[in-house]
């Protein structure tokens, strides 16, 4: 017997009239419900996938009970994985005693999870460049018993579900993009400085005793501009790359770049001249156009990586770190260059234009490329402020206060930096050895990592850390591009 918050709990198995093992319900007045038909829970089973599209890969079914209905499940659509969520692991435990449980239990394409822990199932299983679409499903008897799990389910489901979505969104217009940069920029790797050595050049002048300022590319920077020059010796300076050139413009070189969109317009940061005083450190998934020219230019620059599955696997794939790893949020390079300040030792850190918000009808501060860019196409039919104004009203605005407004995006950037900034966890471990990469080590062992995760176009080990590499590819060439995917990308790593 299990019992839990709600008014229902599992409480006996029975056997039904065809042999099978079926677990009741009951309440505290004592009133059972079977879960399964007393008759024949396999047959009843069959209405339950009768309507079911045979080509969805991922379900989420609310309901595990006796698990007659996921057996049909499989039945009708092998080729899918199934999260099944029940409301407790003690319910989870009483059910395993039901064959049909113990077997969905030891098969791979079945999850089964606690209601607690759904929605982090959800992020670490459901690959929408795989799977494409989810169907949620749920046992009537089920949802109609447990209303509060199964509103609790729902909530969980959805909030995983908009994160995976911001992230698909992103990863379905960048994909391509960032997988051709990564591997571009993994052919300059050789050129580029050993982050061991930079931090350690970094500690023996003691820069780690200045402040870290952290230079973002808001509107408020105009008014900090002679802070910075006044205290100049107080601060290293880590500009975002738009903010770079707004500093390059007023005269103060900063000590360190930070770069991680993978754009063209990137390139535009650093058009005007490049610092030989300044540390470049870009993320793999940055243009690389930028990166050759920091290279041909400097001796100065760094790569590193935020997270991007091939990023972490080419850093990673010996068993020792190459690049160092960034912080970025939800993609935010402001983030990342305060990420790179703790990586580097820094423990005080200042914030200087990092304002998430337009002040005054103004979106950046002046002497970005977006400046000479605006103003180089301005006519009296289509003046700069239109372009500005272009950028300022893409998303819904919502007002702070008289002369500033923000976005629901703008404010999720906060947010994240904040919570990065309350984070106690240093993102390097002190003592961590790195090594130098090697590209033709690294085209040697993902080449044949990769084809021997891709067996056919059909039979392929999608949990595999190179399959991995290949899922933002794959969401920009769409469901069922795995094999695709894979083909690019080979041929692209080969002729690097």
């Amino acid at each position: 017997m299990v019992k839990e918050m709600e008014g229902y709990f599992y409480s006996k198995i029975e056997q039904a009239k065809d042999g099978n093992l079926i677990p009741i319900c009951q309440n505290s007045n004592g009133q059972e419900i079977f879960m399964h038909s007393k008759y024949n829970p396999l047959r009843e089973a069959e209405g339950f996938v009768r309507d079911i599209d045979e080509g969805c890969l991922f379900f989420i079914v609310l309901g595990l009970a006796g698990g007659y209905h996921i057996q049909k499940l499989l039945e009708k659509c092998p080729e899918a994985k199934i999260l099944v969520a029940e409301i407790s692991q003690s319910a989870l435990d009483f059910l395993s005693a039901i064959p049909c449980v113990k077997k969905l239990m030891s098969d791979k394409r079945v999850l089964i999870s606690d209601e607690k822990n759904t929605g982090q199932k959800i992020l670490s299983s459901y690959k929408p460049a795989l799977h494409g679409n989810l169907t949620i499903l749920s046992l009537r008897q089920w949802e109609n018993i447990f209303t509060e799990s199964c509103a609790n389910l729902q909530k969980e489901i959805n909030s995983a579900i908009k994160l995976l979505a911001q992230d698909f969104s992103v990863q379905s217009h960048f994909g391509k993009i960032w997988q051709k940069n990564i591997l571009t920029n993994l052919s300059l790797a050789e050129k580029t400085l050993d982050f061991s050595q930079v931090k350690k050049e970094i500690k023996e002048k003691l820069l780690t005793e200045k402040t870290a300022a952290i230079i973002a590319a808001g509107p408020s920077l105009d008014n900090d501009i002679k802070k910075l020059r006044d205290f100049r010796e107080k601060y290293f300076i880590i500009a975002t790359d738009t903010a770079f050139s707004a500093l390059r413009k007023v005269k103060i070189d900063s000590d360190a770049v930070v770069s991680i969109d993978g754009q063209q317009v990137s390139h535009e940061h650093y058009m005007d001249s490049i610092s030989k005083k300044t540390l470049y450190v870009f993320d793999l998934c940055a243009n690389s156009s930028a990166v050759r020219k920091a290279i041909l230019s400097s001796k100065n620059v760094l790569l590193s990586e935020t997270g991007h599955p091939l990023s972490q696997y080419a850093s990673l794939y010996t068993g020792k770190r190459s690049f160092p790893h960034l912080e970025a949020g939800s993609g935010t390079v402001t983030i990342a260059a305060a990420s790179l300040a703790r990586n580097l030792g820094f423990t005080k850190i200042e914030f200087f234009g990092s304002d998430f918000s337009y002040i005054k009808g103004r979106a950046y501060a002046r002497g970005t490329y977006l400046e000479g860019s605006f103003h180089s196409k301005s006519n009296r039919l289509s003046p700069a402020e239109k372009s500005y104004d272009a950028i300022m009203y893409r998303s819904p605005l919502i007002k702070l206060s008289e002369d500033r407004m923000t976005t629901e995006i703008l404010q999720a950037y906060k947010e994240s930096l904040e919570s990065f900034m309350k984070s106690k966890n240093n993102d390097f471990c002190e003592n961590e050895e790195y090594g130098r990469f090697d590209l033709k080590d690294f085209k040697s062992r993902y080449c044949k990592e990769l084809k021997s995760a891709f067996r056919s176009e059909k039979d392929f080990d999608e949990n595999s850390f190179a399959t991995t590499t290949l899922l933002p590819l794959c969401a920009k060439l769409g469901k069922g591009s795995a094999f695709l995917a894979y083909l690019k990308t080979l041929s692209y790593t080969e002729r690097v």
